[in-house]
């Protein structure tokens, strides 16, 4: 397939759920070591100054079109919310971390707490951006 005859999401590409990608065709421009470097420390500078060292599965939640999740999370002083051995990180709040030996339980129920908040505090629906596979 050609690039436009398959469907694109936001960080998400349906038909890849289905069928598997037996190759691809990368456009790229030369650059020098010490510019790849470079580049590759300021991404590793900004990830580490914005996002928690604590094991996490990532970004927990979808941005909404309205606003980015890890922003209503804090504004509504959710951050530092625990179930058992999982907690919404103190650095960002769109990242659940594993405290102390948090189970697929206590990460799916806190899921549901700041799914619940949001909804009713500001009327928006938070749609999870990891695949839940599963049940705990």
């Amino acid at each position: 397939m050609l690039p436009g005859e398959f469907a694109v999401e936001y960080r998400s590409c349906p038909l890849l759920k289905s069928h598997v990608a037996l190759g691809t065709v990368f456009r790229c421009r030369p650059s020098t070591r010490e510019e790849v470097e470079q580049r590759m420390n300021a991404f590793s500078e900004k990830r580490w100054s914005s996002q928690p060292a604590a094991p996490s599965a990532g970004c927990m939640f979808k941005n909404p079109a309205e606003y980015p999740a890890g922003r209503l999370i804090d504004e509504l002083g959710l951050k530092g919310t625990r179930m058992g051995g999982a907690m919404v990180s103190l650095e960002h709040g769109n990242f659940i971390v594993n405290d102390r030996e948090a189970t697929a339980h206590d990460v799916l129920e806190l899921i549901a707490v700041l799914k619940a908040r949001v909804k009713s505090e500001r009327g928006i629906e938070l749609h999870t951006e990891v695949e839940i596979i599963g049940e705990d």
